[in-house]
Formats: C-alpha cells, sequence, structure tokens
C-alpha cells in the first residue's frame, strides 16, 4: 500500500514540469486563438461588410441545401452537425479521456489532459467572442433550431480545436509506431471539413463564420502540439 502511495506521489512529481509547460501552452493557444479571431474580424472590416458578404453569399450558393436536394441530404447533414454539438463533444471529450487515462501510461495522461483542455477552452472561448462580435445569423430557413450569435461559429472551432486534437494524438501515436501519420492527418481534415460544411448547408452559419471558427481551432492545435509532444 505504501509502494503504491509513493509510485503515485512520484509521478506527479516527475510531471509536474511537462504539466507546467502543458498548462503555458494552454494559455499560448488561448491567447492565439482569440487573436487569430480579432485580426480576422479587423481585415474583414477592412475589407468592407459588402466584400466579405458578398463572398458569403456566393459561396452559400453552393453549399446551401435548397429544394428535393435539402431533403435528400438533410439525414446525413443533421447527424454530421451534431457532432460537433456540445452535448455529443463533452461526450467524446469525457469518453476519450476516460480510455487515455486507463492505459496508465505517462504520455495518455498528457493526452487526456490535452484533450479535456481542448473541449472547456474551445467552448469557453468562442462563447466569449459570440457575445463580443453579436453577429446575427444568416437570413436563410434555418435548418435546424439554433440559439445564441453566429460569429465565429462554434462547431467549427470545436471540430478544430477539439476533434483536431483527436486526430492530432492518433497521428503522433500511428507516427511513433509506423512513422505515417498521413491517414489521420486526411481523416481529420474530412471529418473537420464535413462539420464545418454541414453549418453552412443547414443555413445556420455564413462561411466567413466557419472559416474563422477554423483557423481559431488550427491556432489552438498549433500551440498544443509542441505541450503533447515532450512525452511522446
Amino acid at each position: 500500500m505504501l509502494r503504491n502511495t509513493h509510485s503515485s506521489s512520484s509521478f506527479f512529481t516527475k510531471s509536474s514540469s511537462p504539466l507546467r509547460s502543458l498548462l503555458t501552452w494552454s494559455i499560448v493557444g488561448f491567447v492565439m486563438s482569440s487573436a487569430v479571431v480579432f485580426l480576422l474580424a479587423a481585415l474583414a472590416l477592412m475589407l468592407g461588410t459588402d466584400f466579405v458578404m458578398h463572398w458569403d453569399h456566393q459561396i452559400q450558393r453552393l453549399f446551401y441545401l435548397h429544394s428535393e436536394t435539402r431533403l435528400q441530404l438533410f439525414p446525413f447533414t443533421s447527424f454530421i452537425t451534431a457532432l460537433g454539438s456540445f452535448k455529443i463533444s463533452a461526450l467524446a471529450a469525457i469518453g476519450f479521456t476516460f480510455l487515455f487515462f486507463l492505459q496508465r501510461i505517462p504520455r495518455f495522461y498528457f493526452y487526456g489532459y490535452a484533450l479535456l483542455g481542448s473541449f472547456a477552452i474551445m467552448w469557453t472561448l468562442n462563447t466569449g467572442l459570440k457575445e463580443i462580435f453579436q453577429r446575427s445569423r444568416p437570413e436563410l430557413e434555418h435548418l435546424l433550431v439554433v440559439h445564441g450569435y453566429s460569429f465565429p461559429s462554434g462547431h467549427a472551432m470545436i471540430s478544430m480545436g477539439f476533434y483536431g486534437m483527436l486526430f492530432v494524438i492518433w497521428a503522433i501515436e500511428r507516427q511513433l509506431r509506423t512513422s505515417r501519420p498521413g491517414i489521420p492527418i486526411l481523416c481529420g481534415i474530412i471529418f473537420v471539413t464535413l462539420i464545418g460544411l454541414s453549418r453552412i448547408m443547414l443555413g445556420v452559419h455564413y462561411p466567413s463564420d466557419v472559416f474563422t471558427g477554423f483557423m481559431a481551432g488550427l491556432a489552438w492545435i498549433f500551440c498544443m502540439i509542441p505541450g503533447i509532444r515532450q512525452r511522446s
């Protein structure tokens, strides 16, 4: 019993420095994700509302679901978009973190911490940013019931920042074993893109909302990779 207690204490003692590093990178990621959103908002202001809305409408014409296409694709798009919802992503965060902790391998503990942090920070940051910008949603028929403001897209941020972290972890583990992380990266790009497109197809977000959410999540990922690779 004393031996187990000593072992647990030893683990946390040895891990304190990497944990501090992970926390530091999390703070950097939070700042960088916020900065990306404000920079893109400033760029849109410089380009002008008409310019941004023109391109938003052009892209909406390509992807917004109309008439028969809407009915045929709705089951698929509603399923894909649900994966980026708060409830589903929360279940995924808890479930994968639990699985990581069950491995009882030091680097998997850090994967779990990084994953939970990605979920919590992406949703918290997105909620705060929406309250700051308060952009109304598109004046289209919303094919799903939605609440709150539009910019930046929460589904886009969570798909890139949280689910993207899962695919990064998969890529790191695959690289450790086969040195070929291409499949996880490709799967991640497809998965994240589909969630973002589903928001446009359902008429609940402007393309610029989705793009900004992607860029904010990507900034978070780039900042967090050094924090989790240190234990790989």
